[in-house]
């Protein structure tokens, strides 16, 4: 259980420090392994909001989006949006290629502490399995003349502990998060549309076995108690059965760790689906590679991989 934990909050420092990793690729996006029953099948069939996803795989097509994570700390003293992101995902015909999305955070930024530069708004495009981040930590530390790091990577996900851990443009993820169903009612207007929010609960076990994004992100898979550990969840779709809104919620112990409980709720907002969009990588004369950054060896080190130099120091 603690090692799963650690891995989240670690997630949670490798947000604020690192640059977002590439996408994953679009045959792995599409697809991942699924444990769901022949009912279960029938439940999610019956609305057939899976195929209303997949038939918006279309190249250079996608869709808007908006996001704010809330963190509350234990006894909810503690309650503020943590992150807001903002921007386009484009998908191909097997399903996501590429995302140009803008994070900012809604911390303190100035004192004592330096955390101006951690906490400084970002800009990330993934593209072709490489992510091109502007701004951020390591704005200060480019070369002369360049503005993107760039960060490739076989393996990534549009998740970390401060996103939205429910990644409803994977198939495999939605098909199972929705066959966990526990009541419907009206959702209200979104995107110019009718919904209907579905709400239940998925175990973490459960999304790492059909979520590419919640794999990259724990990298092990989850065993004992934090296999177990509840995500709520609702999703709102629209009458043409797309998905409008995705609200989740989960709190992680690390008692032992730095003895404190907190809460991430994550919502998301989709809009525009269908949207034209072409998303490339940046000039190259204006890419940096960490080796050119202007920070000591051991800080470069530990960027490419902030959560392993985190736990073993």
């Amino acid at each position: 259980m603690r090692r799963t934990l650690a891995a989240l909050t670690g997630a949670t420092l490798a947000a604020l420090i690192a640059p977002l990793p590439a996408l994953p690729a679009p045959a792995e996006a599409a697809s991942g392994p699924a444990s769901l029953t022949p009912a279960a099948d029938r439940r999610v069939s019956a609305a057939d909001p899976v195929s209303a996803l997949t038939r918006r795989f279309k190249a250079h097509r996608g869709v808007r989006l908006a996001e704010n994570t809330k963190i509350i700390g234990e006894g909810k003293k503690y309650r503020t949006i943590f992150t807001r992101r903002s921007g386009v995902l484009e998908f191909g015909g097997k399903g996501l290629v590429a995302s140009d999305l803008t994070t900012r955070f809604t911390v303190p930024t100035k004192g004592e502490d330096g955390l101006a530069g951690v906490f400084a708004p970002s800009r990330t495009i993934s593209v072709k399995g490489t992510a091109y981040t502007s701004g951020g930590i390591y704005a200060d530390s480019m070369p002369e003349g360049k503005k993107w790091l760039r960060t490739p990577g076989d393996t990534g996900s549009l998740v970390s502990a401060v996103q939205q851990i429910i990644s409803t443009v994977e198939p495999g993820t939605l098909r199972a998060t929705l066959a966990r169903t526990a009541a419907r009612r009206p959702g209200g207007t979104w995107d110019g549309t009718r919904t209907t929010v579905h709400s239940g609960t998925i175990t973490l076990g459960e999304l790492f076995g059909v979520s590419p994004s919640v794999r990259a992100m724990l990298g092990t898979k989850p065993t004992g108690r934090s296999a177990t550990l509840p995500v709520s969840w609702k999703i709102y779709l629209g009458s043409d059965l797309l998905v409008r809104r995705v609200v989740s919620s989960y709190t992680e112990s690390t008692r032992g760790l730095n003895s404190t409980e907190l809460t991430y709720v994550n919502d998301t907002r989709y809009t525009g689906w269908g949207t034209k969009v072409t998303i490339k990588a940046p000039p190259a004369d204006q890419v940096a590679e960490f080796d050119e950054l202007t920070v000591g060896a051991d800080d470069a080190r530990g960027a490419q991989d902030p959560v392993r130099g985190f736990f073993e120091n």
